[in-house]
């Protein structure tokens, strides 16, 4: 093994490659961006208006159902590659990270040009997000809104210790993985890289998403990054399906439909960065305290957490594990939908006690841990949470009470 990671060229951009625990690093921070990517999408998916809510006419609903849609599908594309990361990351001998810094994230956390916070849905949101899916190659502008200062997360010296690789594009970061996957492949043998229990993945017929299939070797795992990548910026045929296609397309709806109608207000005005705890440094952030949205947002939290250890519980059970990812996977649909109808409550509810700060919205605030708990209890520990989110007193849509009672059927069922 090398003691020193070497820089490299790769399509015309600066690649760090080292060890593996330097492809543990990247894929540790893919992981990271495609989780903080979904929730972004997904909150400002939840603050669009809806069908006859007011000042929405008819052929305006339209548009609205058909731009959440588009976002959803986007976000759970996300989710899908989340998935694939962790098959990734649990063929080179890791554990899957569905870890992330809380919002809004910290300036020097990522790259410079990938700010990731929660905003509402307008223009500036839409173009942020179309810079954010770009291609590589694609210079493309960010929204003032979210240009902040630029820098470098550079190390004085590239050694044993991972390196902080910068990226310009999401793409960008997947061709990192892909040249680190490549050269380990060469170092250390296939069968020395990819250790990794295949029986410990995910596999399609526990979630039916493209790319998700267990990785055995460096043909699957670069097949995996190529679904990745053209998901979100497109392959060389520039498919309309991309993420950045479809949000290209749903600017240029927008900006037809604000010219029809000046005043079109798609969204309801939720706040930037709202937070469920009160933050020692306000600036920039919204706490969240007014009497009917703090309860409702705590369920909502909540309710993301037991998604979260669903989620994480599919990995790592070995052989003959089919019917339990089956029921956790099954569970951790249905707890989306009860998010999705509670953050989507939320959006139309005030945010402060003060009445200063808009409405409030999903801060999808993390667990301290996420890390898997021992199967022999855990079956104990996601009941008793699914029981306590059956319970609260939050005055849930019959869909969302209909989803938890089906999430717990899942979660009773193995």
């Amino acid at each position: 093994m090398p003691d020193e990671a070497v820089v490299a060229e790769v399509a015309g951009q600066a690649v760090v490659i080292g060890s593996r625990e330097q492809l543990l690093h990247l894929l540790a921070e893919a992981a990271e961006i495609e989780h903080t990517l979904m929730c972004s999408y997904l909150y400002a998916a939840f603050s669009l208006k809806r069908p006859g809510e007011p000042g929405i006419s008819a052929a305006q609903g339209e548009l609205l159902d058909r731009w959440r849609k588009t976002i959803m599908d986007v976000a759970v594309e996300e989710m899908g590659h989340l998935v694939i990361v962790a098959n990734l990351t649990v063929a080179v001998g890791g554990q899957p990270h569905f870890g992330r810094p809380n919002f809004p994230v910290a300036t020097g956390y990522f790259p410079s040009g990938v700010a990731v916070r929660l905003t509402g849905f307008d223009a500036e949101t839409l173009k942020h997000f179309i810079f954010l899916e770009r291609p590589q190659g694609v210079e493309g502008e960010d929204s003032d809104a979210f240009v902040g200062d630029d820098y470098r997360r550079e190390q004085a010296h590239l050694g044993l210790m991972p390196s902080a690789q910068d990226y310009a594009t999401i793409g960008h970061l997947y061709e990192a993985i892909r040249a680190n996957l490549i050269a380990l492949s060469a170092e250390l043998g296939e069968a020395g890289l990819f250790i990794g229990d295949a029986a410990s993945q995910v596999a399609r017929a526990v979630i039916d998403l493209d790319g998700v299939e267990p990785i055995v070797d460096l043909a699957a795992a670069q097949r995996a990054i190529d679904v990745v990548v053209e998901q979100g910026e497109g392959s060389s045929a520039d498919s309309e399906e991309s993420h950045y296609r479809s949000f290209l397309t749903i600017q240029s709806e927008l900006d037809a439909a604000t010219r029809d109608d000046a005043g079109f207000a798609a969204a309801w005005s939720v706040a930037d960065s709202p937070v469920l705890r009160q933050p020692p440094e306000p600036a920039g952030k919204t706490f969240v305290d007014h009497p009917d949205a703090a309860p409702l947002l705590d369920f909502a939290c909540a309710t993301y957490g037991l998604l979260l250890r669903c989620l994480v519980q599919c990995f790592g059970r070995g052989a003959a594990a089919e019917k339990a990812q089956g029921a956790l996977m099954s569970a951790a649909i249905e707890l989306m939908h009860v998010l999705g109808e509670a953050s989507t409550a939320l959006a139309r509810l005030p945010a402060a006690a003060d009445g200063d700060h808009g409405n409030a919205g999903m801060t999808f605030t993390m667990l301290r841990g996420v890390e898997p708990i021992p199967v022999r209890v855990e079956r104990a520990i996601l009941r008793e949470r699914v029981a306590a989110l059956s319970g609260t007193r939050c005055n849930l849509s019959a869909r969302a009470r209909t989803a938890l009672e089906q999430a717990a059927g899942y979660l009773a069922s193995y």
